[in-house]
């Protein structure tokens, strides 16, 4: 009786069971296939903007957004963890190539990198964001002039992966986001409309007549390791121009063939003489330079200040159609050893017109 009675209540419960796992089955099917018609529906990309007029000049603004170290002054982002945010940076502190790393325990700023890959003076830099574990977006900061000020358009484009597009229709990332693009927008209003008005250089294309030259060709890792270097530098060049006779025939310069701080900045110390030298001493070089078609600008002020100085000469090649050589020279007219006041401190900016 006993195991006669239990079979047969047993088997109610089995096929009751095999229905309800039926039915489950065939819901879970149907709300995928649901997700998935949704996720055809919604936006691959997602794209958030936003866009503030700024009483200032696109130069400026430019110059603030494609230094990428200047972002710890006015962007949201990099201020929301303060404390406990470690940010290092590589390849040029400016324009394409400059890259920014970040990591925080802070959730809403974790670990990821951006790194500068287009820059047009005065126009556009656009950016690329690696966010660790969590995808990658493109991003960018537009310039256009506008009646009495430039008007800057921010835009981030987020590419959804396909089975995260229906979560679209529950969270309005533009809404989620677009508040934080606006107080990042209004901070950097707030620093360029606050900055002293940029200079003005004096600039011209001329030619440039061959010169003699005695030279040593090094490098330093960093910005602040340049001054002493290039002082080392000349005093060696001053004693083997001492050593052949020789006499100075204009300022002493320097040439940066490749200037990348952090990973190596390669400069060339020189000095114009007033003769031929058949001879010198390692590291110091004699040759003579190209005569040829340069540009040529005038810059007053401290030398660590010179970014805006290239930024217009990059702008007169770009709107002139120009081509400028990889290696630009600096040449330093103004003596600070006498000259205190670094506004009244001349520097000219060279560039070979290929």
């Amino acid at each position: 009786m006993y195991p006669q009675f239990y079979t047969f209540a047993a088997k109610p419960k089995t096929k009751n069971k095999m229905k309800f796992l039926k039915r489950l089955g065939i819901f879970i099917i149907v709300l995928l296939l649901v997700w998935i018609v949704l996720a055809l529906f919604q936006p691959k990309v997602i794209h958030i903007q936003r866009s503030m007029t700024m009483n200032t000049d696109a130069g400026t603004v430019y110059s603030q957004v494609n230094t990428i170290k200047n972002w710890k002054v006015w962007s949201f982002w990099d201020n929301i963890d303060k404390k406990t945010m470690k940010d290092s940076w590589e390849g040029p502190e400016s324009g394409v190539g400059a890259i920014h790393k970040w990591e925080s325990p802070n959730d809403s700023v974790g670990k990821g990198t951006m790194t500068i890959t287009k820059s047009e003076p005065n126009k556009l830099v656009e950016t690329k964001l690696e966010f660790d574990g969590k995808g990658e977006a493109t991003g960018g900061v537009k310039f256009a002039d506008t009646t009495g000020g430039v008007n800057v358009t921010w835009y981030m484009d987020m590419e959804m992966p396909f089975f995260f597009r229906p979560m679209c229709l529950f969270m309005n990332m533009d809404k989620m986001l677009g508040g934080d693009f606006e107080k990042t927008l209004a901070n950097l209003k707030n620093t360029c409309e606050n900055m002293p008005k940029p200079m003005q250089f004096a600039m011209a294309e001329k030619d440039q007549s061959s010169m003699m030259v005695l030279t040593i060709l090094d490098s330093v890792k960093t910005i602040d390791q340049i001054g002493p270097k290039l002082g080392e530098l000349y005093g060696k060049i001053g004693a083997e121009l001492k050593k052949v006779n020789g006499k100075m025939s204009g300022p002493v310069f320097a040439i940066y063939h490749h200037f990348a701080p952090g990973d190596k900045i390669v400069l060339e110390a020189g000095v114009p003489i007033d003769k031929k030298v058949e001879k010198t001493s390692a590291p110091v070089k004699y040759w003579e330079t190209k005569a040829g078609k340069v540009v040529s600008l005038d810059y007053y002020g401290p030398y660590d200040k010179m970014q805006p100085a290239y930024d217009q000469v990059k702008k007169w090649a770009q709107d002139n159609n120009k081509k400028l050589a990889d290696a630009p020279w600096e040449i330093y007219v103004g003596d600070p050893g006498i000259e205190k006041d670094p506004m009244k401190i001349l520097t000219q900016l060279v560039y070979y017109v290929e």
